[in-house]
């Protein structure tokens, strides 16, 4: 790759809008929990963690994922997990991020939202003091959860608005359990004001992505590559330009979703049209990081400066914040952008 490239993509602005705040606990703060909270873990140390990071499948992934979530149980633990993923992110000149929190492995052990959102909150208004990078939680409801538990959930969401809480979303097994029977929540979300969101065309196929948009109303889409399977719905959806796809190359190679990176139809999105974002999903699990999905897409998707200005971008396009913010925001990452550029000559 060129030096300058590499270079541009390492120190330009960044947002990232789809990163889960369980699948970024650092190993050695996740057997501190473990051990503090007398959670099972099946790791007694940094090299028993790494093997458990190791899994052949989606479903397998998910297990994990859970695991790690059981190891926060106070308040405090939230806090110092939210700190340090901001502080990572930050490091990488990320300046705002969308975070979510999978309510329901809270809810089943009956955890107060209070507690959970307060140290979610202070961790996150830490880092914002020490590192300018603004980070807002968001629900993502595990889709094999009872409808009932659905609208507790929104109810919680609702309530933790007061900690910054901005969206609504549900992910996990959609292979297994589909959109359509959440119309009735994804309404009550969006009656409350929340923004919603859903996982989908990353495990099921492009009828997934369509039912999250046409039933749900989805203003964005986790994952999402596998729209491309219907040509049709692909170019509605690149002319209408209003439904951001949220793509994660390493974490879709990594839980076995494509064989070889080489496979992701990343720059068949962009060709196409889409609006897409680049993001690192789960930054722990997957030993990655948003700068590194960026110089992944310049690597091995061969995108260019332009394209990378582009996807930047659309970070901010996409998040949800109002628009003052998102206008300042904009100027800001351009400014910076043409500064860089002219820097480095590219």
């Amino acid at each position: 790759m060129d030096p300058s490239l590499a270079s541009f993509i390492h120190r330009m602005p960044k947002a990232e809008l789809h990163i889960h705040l369980e699948g970024s606990i650092h190993p050695h703060t996740l057997l501190e929990l473990a051990t503090k909270n007398g959670t099972a873990l099946n790791a007694r140390d940094l090299a028993g963690v790494e093997r458990l990071f190791r899994y052949d499948s989606f479903l397998g992934f998910l297990d994990v994922y859970r695991a790690c979530a059981r190891c926060l149980i106070q308040g405090e633990d939230f806090e110092r997990v939210a700190y340090e993923m901001a502080v990572d992110l930050a490091e990488q000149n990320v300046r705002y991020a969308e975070v979510m929190l999978s309510p329901a492995q809270h809810m089943q052990r009956n955890m107060d939202f209070d507690e959970i959102l307060g140290g979610v909150a202070a961790g996150f208004a830490r880092a914002h003091a020490e590192r300018g990078i603004v980070c807002k939680p968001a629900f993502d409801f595990g889709r094999q959860f009872s409808l009932q538990e659905a609208l507790r959930a929104v109810e919680l969401a609702q309530d933790g608005m007061r900690y910054g809480v901005v969206a609504f979303s549900i992910g996990g097994d959609e292979a297994n359990y589909p959109p359509e029977p959440f119309v009735e929540v994804f309404a009550v979300a969006k009656a409350v004001g929340l923004h919603v969101m859903a996982h989908a065309g990353e495990v099921a196929g492009a009828n997934s992505v369509r039912g999250a948009i046409e039933m749900l109303g989805v203003d964005r889409i986790g994952h999402g590559f596998r729209v491309l399977e219907d040509p049709e719905l692909t170019q509605i959806l690149a002319r209408r330009g209003d439904i951001t796809f949220d793509v994660c190359p390493t974490s879709n190679l990594l839980t076995g979703v494509i064989p070889l990176i080489s496979a992701h139809p990343l720059r068949q999105m962009f060709d196409a049209g889409l609006p897409i974002t680049l993001n690192s999903d789960d930054p722990t699990l997957f030993n990655t990081t948003l700068t590194n999905e960026f110089m992944l897409a310049a690597e091995h998707f061969n995108f260019n400066v332009d394209e990378i200005c582009k996807v930047a971008l659309q970070s901010i396009r996409g998040a949800f914040m109002p628009a003052a913010e998102r206008a300042a925001l904009l100027s800001s990452f351009k400014h910076e952008q043409a500064a860089l550029r002219e820097e480095l000559g590219i």
